[in-house]
């Protein structure tokens, strides 16, 4: 089989590489293109341009990036072609790349939520919207984008749960000093002002690692020894391993059930403290492979608990890791099945 990815890979933290790197774990032939080589002509103001025309065909060079994928499918006439986020491609491009002589299957891949609360950003899904129903399978993260998508014309869905990425997140060889009693590594929205702002005020040492929150919130000025740039890549393996509590939360304006620290952590050995979802309670034990809270009071006495006891801890991210391992919650299994299910469900039907 061979497998043409598309998606986003300028940045090395960007989940669509591990994804690829999955893809390349496969007996698969894997041809990768980038979807992050086509930048605007309006260079650092494509992004505030865009928001501000709601036009999100300014954030690329959509019609080069369109050109340049046909002339690559004709080129190589793969068997399936993997499109993550396609918002940026006309539904006359994704025309023609049905139209080639291998017929290959198109596969959507997208783990946002655009019928989420994030009413500000639907602009940026309206080409993804016309184009849904050119793709013969759309891979998605919960159930409520089937129903969506069945309402823009989507056929065949299936949902993708991610993994362990082994090659970043596992345990070390040797322990290592923890330097944060908490950690917490994410964006400021969806109201984490408010959790983080609590925690501190009763005298959580929790160190933040993330973007805008010196934009969203007077936290960095007031407590400037906790909080840090974002941290990506091997840094953010670092901090996993250097924290004694890793804080999980979900994107409620998302509505997610689960996150890539759900896998990351664990994958780590490492303790998540998580925020109490049907996935999590499914995947993981409470109190003895993970921590779950439902509010912040909860989550205050959780953390109080968990830093009293750290050979608990420890004990914990460890059960979390064996079960990582002996559910094979890794990302090539994951992966795999995938490709099994492809070759023989959904290939199938688009070569008869």
């Amino acid at each position: 089989m061979k497998i043409l990815f598309v998606a986003n890979l300028k940045n090395p933290s960007a989940s669509g590489r591990q994804r690829l790197w999955a893809l390349q774990q496969s007996n698969a032939t894997i041809i990768a293109f980038d979807k992050g080589k086509y930048p605007s002509k309006l260079g650092r103001f494509s992004g505030p341009a865009a928001k501000i025309f709601k036009q999100s065909s300014l954030m690329r060079n959509d019609k080069l990036l369109g050109k340049d994928l046909i002339a690559l499918g004709k080129q190589t006439n793969p068997d399936v072609i993997w499109i993550e986020w396609a918002t940026e491609l006309r539904p006359s491009v994704l025309n023609e790349l049905r139209a080639l002589t291998s017929h290959p299957l198109l596969i959507s891949f997208q783990d946002d939520n655009p019928w989420g609360k994030r009413r500000g950003d639907r602009w940026m899904w309206r080409n993804y919207f016309k184009v849904v129903p050119f793709f013969d399978l759309h891979l998605v993260k919960r159930e409520s984008d089937i129903a969506n998508l069945k309402g823009l014309g989507g056929k065949n869905f299936r949902m993708w749960k991610h993994g362990v990425y082994s090659p970043l997140f596992h345990p070390l060889a040797e322990p290592v000093k923890k330097k944060h009693p908490v950690s917490f590594v994410g964006t400021c929205i969806d109201g984490r002002v408010q959790l983080i702002e609590y925690l501190l005020t009763n005298n959580v040492d929790i160190h933040v690692f993330g973007n805008r929150w010196d934009q969203r919130s007077n936290l960095p000025k007031r407590y400037p020894a906790n909080f840090h740039p974002s941290a990506e890549g091997e840094v953010y393996a670092d901090v996993i391993h250097q924290s004694q509590i890793c804080l999980g939360l979900v994107s409620h304006s998302n509505q997610d059930e689960w996150t890539m620290r759900t896998y990351e952590v664990p994958g780590s050995a490492g303790l998540l403290l998580a925020e109490r979802t049907p996935v999590h309670e499914a995947l993981f034990e409470e109190d003895k492979e993970m921590a779950f809270f439902s509010t912040a009071e909860e989550c205050l006495k959780k953390i109080e608990n968990l830093l009293a006891d750290p050979e608990h801890c420890l004990n914990m991210g460890r059960q979390a890791y064996q079960k990582c391992k002996n559910s094979h919650f890794t990302l090539e299994e994951e992966m795999q099945h995938l490709l099994n299910e492809i070759e023989t469900k959904y290939y199938p039907l688009k070569v008869n």
